[in-house]
């Protein structure tokens, strides 16, 4: 499920939307200005319920808009790409932020990361409980990373997981939010089916062939309804690109496991164009 805007289309008949580099003075290349911006939202890979169908396209506009938003008040892709993650998050819909899946201990522990194609920094969370926007998180993590160095010349974290993850996000000033209170009536149903399906599992016959009963399992969990990384990318006015996901990660999976979204090279990619690459890239990626 996705949705995209480009909004120069609103702006102008003829947008100017381009990958290519221009020839400028003493063969130096400069990136050309778009004439407003690009976004695509997606809400995830897996099944999506027909009878939820509105709600997962209301929060891809939503999510959309919230990015066209901030790229007209002339905010850079980054920071329009963690606006639409934001609205992804919030949504009981999408298994990011709220509404999450539910671990094998009945608790929510989300992915994320985030991409700024300018600077290439990079920043990450991973199996953070406690905190509504783990995006909010890893866009932190990105932003105090470009101020340099900290004291005594240490370096600043890019990617930091679980209860270090949580302390030092409250320590820069995103508001906590219990995991109880992120749990959603479709979570907690999903939790419990899932758990029923495994507790049936466990009580097949002994002398079962164990490949068997680990498909079973897995086709088990495959109809469950689960659903995937949500996530965005962003081209802004002057063609620099971000993108950016969030995930909950598995159902039922094992307490501190840390999936793809949140690992560098794996959840999203940006990289503006450059001397060595005449296009720019923005890649965020599901199931």
């Amino acid at each position: 499920m996705e949705s995209l805007i480009n909004f120069a289309e609103e702006q102008q008949p003829s947008p100017v939307m381009t990958n290519s580099w221009s020839k400028q003075e003493a063969g130096r290349s400069e990136m050309p200005k778009c004439a407003g911006g690009f976004v695509l939202v997606h809400a995830g890979a897996g099944y999506h319920s027909e009878s939820k169908a509105k709600e997962y396209k209301h929060v891809c506009k939503r999510a959309c808009q919230r990015a066209v938003d901030q790229l007209r008040a002339g905010a850079l892709a980054v920071e329009a790409v963690t606006a639409a993650l934001v609205e992804l998050e919030d949504s009981p819909f999408t298994n990011a932020g709220m509404g999450s899946n539910l671990n094998l201990s009945g608790e929510i522990e989300c992915d994320a990361s985030i991409m700024d194609g300018k600077s290439l920094h990079f920043g990450a969370v991973g199996a953070i409980s406690g905190i509504k926007n783990p995006v909010l998180v890893a866009n932190c993590l990105l932003t105090e990373a470009q101020k340099g160095k900290l004291s005594a010349g240490r370096i600043p974290p890019c990617f930091l997981v679980g209860r270090g993850a949580h302390d030092w996000a409250i320590s820069h000033g995103i508001p906590p939010c219990p995991s109880e209170k992120m749990a959603t009536k479709f979570s907690l149903s999903a939790y419990k089916r899932n758990k029923r399906k495994m507790e049936m599992a466990e009580k097949m016959d002994a002398g079962q062939n164990q490949e068997k009963k680990r498909r079973q399992s897995s086709e088990n969990e495959n109809g469950s309804g689960c659903l995937d990384t949500v996530g965005a990318v962003v081209v802004d006015s002057e063609g620099n690109v971000a993108a950016a996901v969030s995930s909950g990660g598995l159902a039922m999976k094992h307490p501190g496991r840390v999936g793809q979204a949140a690992h560098y090279g794996c959840g999203s990619w940006a990289e503006n164009a450059c001397n060595m690459n005449s296009y720019s890239a923005a890649v965020s990626t599901s199931g």
